[in-house]
């Protein structure tokens, strides 16, 4: 039977279970909701580590106490300084053994006791602009007072 008011005429029953309405989640910029599951949006590797599962566990690189100076800003350093999203983060997992590892941790690894009698060589040191305690100031080609060395 419809509910009436005192006059006796039907009202509308009004709807008492906001309980089931979730408040709306806070998103980011992307209009990603904050919490998201990289599962909720991919379909993912069953092995897949729970912390490539959670995005938000992950802190960009950017300090949040200060901005850089706009000088030493780069792309680079744009793209990290982001946290990452379910879209960024991987969805596959393949570990790898630890087996070779484990073994150089309890036997070390191998060494080389011979002498190095090999001679670098390079354009600035090279065997013609061999560079000595007493030349100080020859310590480069292009600073050599007569000129480069040819090599």
């Amino acid at each position: 039977m419809p509910a009436t008011d005192q006059n006796g005429v039907s009202v509308a029953k009004e709807e008492a279970n906001n309980d089931s309405i979730a408040p709306p989640k806070e998103v980011d910029e992307l209009g990603i909701p904050k919490g998201a599951k990289t599962s909720e949006f991919y379909r993912v590797h069953e092995k897949l580590p729970a912390r490539f599962d959670n995005p938000d566990w992950f802190q960009g690189y950017r300090s949040k106490d200060k901005a850089p100076h706009p000088q030493y800003r780069t792309s680079n350093g744009d793209y990290g300084g982001r946290n990452p999203n379910v879209h960024t983060m991987q969805t596959q997992f393949h570990g790898r053994s630890q087996k070779f590892s484990q073994h150089l941790g309890v036997c070390g690894m191998p060494r080389n006791h011979s002498f190095n009698t090999y001679v670098e060589k390079s354009k600035v040191n090279g065997v013609d602009n061999l560079i000595t305690m007493e030349e100080k100031n020859n310590f480069h080609r292009s600073y050599n007072p007569n000129g480069p060395a040819m090599l």
